[in-house]
């Protein structure tokens, strides 16, 4: 956790999941809904405990759906803040104009806006899942991989024993 947040007291939550082509449901679908309900239950849950920083890393599919479900809970929990961990300068230029109308508005929506590096770089995505974790107390999980960022991001939290919620399957 950081210090400014040790300072304050406040609990930090980040969300690690895939995007969407790892994802085996289309975003309309039934069982997508009930991930993204899963979600919304899980940060109310947390919110009750006293968890009130939420740490989105701004990736399509689980990080987009995680940060829209803050948002929207802002309403009912006007304490919650959103920060949006973004891996780096730039990083909605390769978005379609679809996702990037929906990346924009939410990120015109939080609270707090970090770019982790300059510019892109292989190590990027993964120094930004670091970050997350690093600042958070719980870390949330949507995977449907046997490999990739969101396997080693979980891994990284249980090496640093970060509470870890898996809300892939009810």
């Amino acid at each position: 956790m950081c210090l400014v947040c040790i300072i304050c007291g406040m609990k930090g939550v980040c969300l690690t999941g895939n995007r969407p082509q790892k994802i085996p449901y289309a975003e309309n679908s039934r069982e997508c809904d009930e991930i993204k309900e899963r979600m919304r239950k899980t940060v109310m849950e947390l919110i009750e405990e006293g968890y009130t920083k939420f740490i989105s890393g701004m990736a399509l599919g689980a990080d987009l759906w995680f940060a829209e479900c803050v948002i929207d809970l802002k309403d009912v929990y006007p304490d919650v803040e959103l920060e949006a961990a973004v891996p780096y300068i730039g990083q909605s230029d390769r978005l379609s104009v679809s996702d990037r109308f929906r990346y924009d508005k939410i990120l015109r929506a939080c609270d707090e806006v970090n770019y982790i590096s300059q510019s892109y770089s292989k190590y990027c995505m993964n120094k930004r899942n670091r970050y997350m974790v690093d600042k958070s107390d719980v870390v949330i999980v949507v995977n449907f991989a046997e490999s990739g960022g969101t396997v080693n991001t979980k891994l990284y939290a249980e090496k640093k024993k970060k509470r870890i919620i898996d809300i892939t399957r009810a």
